[in-house]
């Protein structure tokens, strides 16, 4: 059953986020081939010192630990995930993949950061026995700067 095109425009969010050291960290280890966690965490091996190394952070521009550009994924798919899933629009999730997302960054994600998410449906396309679904999302901090705009495109088979 293909999306009803009344949906396009649809928006979800605000999202809320309070960026921890923490989570920055347990990211870059688990993306970096370290082990997540307080207790026996070591350093990763593909990492960032920025993102990573307090000291070497401290030294940069930026003046502190900053997240990687793929951090905003564990934040920004948000309303994208809330969207595949709203009754609205009877998306047989069993039958969903999720195709593609691309990121804009802006200023960069900090520890410490208070980040909103906001996310609009903007394209229903069917080709085939195809759904496309597209929501594109805009994340700011609390200054109310942009860090990031994602677009994310989910395909569900009819």
């Amino acid at each position: 059953m293909a999306i009803d095109h009344q949906h396009l425009g649809r928006r979800y969010g605000p999202y809320r986020f309070a960026v921890g050291l923490e989570h920055v960290k347990d990211f870059v280890a688990a993306t970096g081939g370290g082990v997540p966690g307080r207790v026996f965490c070591a350093p990763p091996t593909a990492y960032h010192p920025w993102t990573w190394d307090e000291a070497a952070a401290s030294a940069s521009p930026h003046g502190g630990i900053v997240a990687p550009p793929t951090f905003a994924a564990t934040f920004a798919i948000q309303p994208f995930a809330t969207a595949c899933a709203d009754p609205a629009l009877a998306v047989n999730v069993l039958r969903l993949v999720h195709a593609e997302q691309a990121f804009e960054l802006g200023d960069p994600i900090r520890p410490g950061d208070l980040l909103e998410t906001t996310g609009e449906i903007t394209r229903i396309q069917e080709r085939g026995n195809l759904d496309f679904l597209e929501v594109t999302t805009e994340t700011r901090n609390q200054r109310g700067a942009l860090v990031v705009r994602g677009v994310w495109t989910a395909i569900i088979r009819n």
